[in-house]
């Protein structure tokens, strides 16, 4: 492996990893007092009361896993010399 594909590789881990934390810490904010203002004050953390989770959070997750699986799948095989045809 070549050390550009190895920091592509490592960067889109990285870059993956830092979204999925995000995912996995935004619910922790849930229980401030703004929330609970506006999803009734049974709200906590990771328990959001009356309101709902919209669809940009999973997009959110699915851009992480697809950072996490797909990118850093391809850019293992983005070093790897090609064929040369003779024409």
């Amino acid at each position: 492996m070549q050390m550009g594909t190895c920091k592509a590789l490592l960067s889109y881990l990285f870059a993956g990893l830092l979204i999925g934390a995000g995912c996995a810490l935004y619910p922790l904010g849930w229980d401030s007092e703004e929330v609970q203002q506006t999803c009734g004050y049974i709200s906590g953390q990771f328990d959001l009361g009356k309101c709902e989770i919209g669809w940009a959070y999973y997009c959110t997750g699915a851009g992480a896993a697809t950072a996490i699986l797909l990118c850093t799948w391809l850019a293992c095989f983005s070093g790897k010399k090609q064929k040369q045809y003779p024409y």
